[in-house]
């Protein structure tokens, strides 16, 4: 009866008992960004080292889960194509926040110092896990609490939520949006988001 149970469980689930540990793709996605801030090419190139580190983080995040997620309860409510509209407003808006020249620099300066301590993989069933790191920016300071929630998708494990100092990326997202939603619609939301990724754009420029 056990097995039959855990076979009903896992039948038609492609993450099901096949997922291998998620700590090596965490460690390979921190040593290429920290490679990438260490590079002494990226003092002069910073436009080609922003248009590399995007692909590296394209390629380890999960964007239409972090989207879904960012929208809460409201996901359901859109249509196919409206959820394929936020999903790539949404990855626009947080690439254009974390790849913006300010956020760049920033990484770079603390490249020569930063130190990332792994402290362990926390299982969370099916396809799914929690890496808990602390990031040490310089000698001396207080180290700060990175914990990367991933899913085992297509093959490879995908970021979809990263929680800094106990403060959820997505949640902080779904809080925001949640209220602009409420307020005026999802409509108003679209303008928002639209207005905020071109100010980005323009600074960035």
């Amino acid at each position: 009866m056990l097995v039959t149970a855990l076979l009903a469980v896992c039948w038609g689930s492609a993450n099901c008992a096949i997922a291998p540990p998620a700590m090596p793709a965490v460690k390979s996605l921190g040593a290429q960004i920290l490679a990438m801030a260490r590079d002494p090419s990226c003092q002069k190139q910073r436009e080609s080292c922003r248009a590399r580190l995007r692909a590296i983080i394209e390629q380890h995040w999960d964007s239409t889960e972090m989207a879904k997620s960012a929208l809460g309860i409201h996901w359901r409510t859109l249509t196919p194509a409206q959820q394929a509209q936020f999903t790539a407003l949404f990855t626009q808006l947080t690439e254009s926040i974390y790849l913006s020249r300010s956020s760049f620099s920033k990484a770079q300066s603390y490249a020569s110092t930063v130190h990332i301590n792994y402290l362990k993989e926390i299982p969370q069933g099916d396809g799914y896990s929690q890496i808990n790191t602390t990031v040490l920016l310089k000698p001396g300071e207080q180290p700060i609490s990175v914990d990367y929630r991933l899913r085992w998708v297509d093959g490879t494990w995908k970021v979809y939520d990263i929680i800094v100092a106990e403060i959820s990326l997505v949640g902080n997202y779904r809080n925001q949006f949640n209220r602009i939603i409420n307020r005026s619609g999802y409509d108003d939301l679209v303008k928002a988001l639209q207005q905020k990724i071109q100010q980005l754009n323009s600074e960035n420029a």
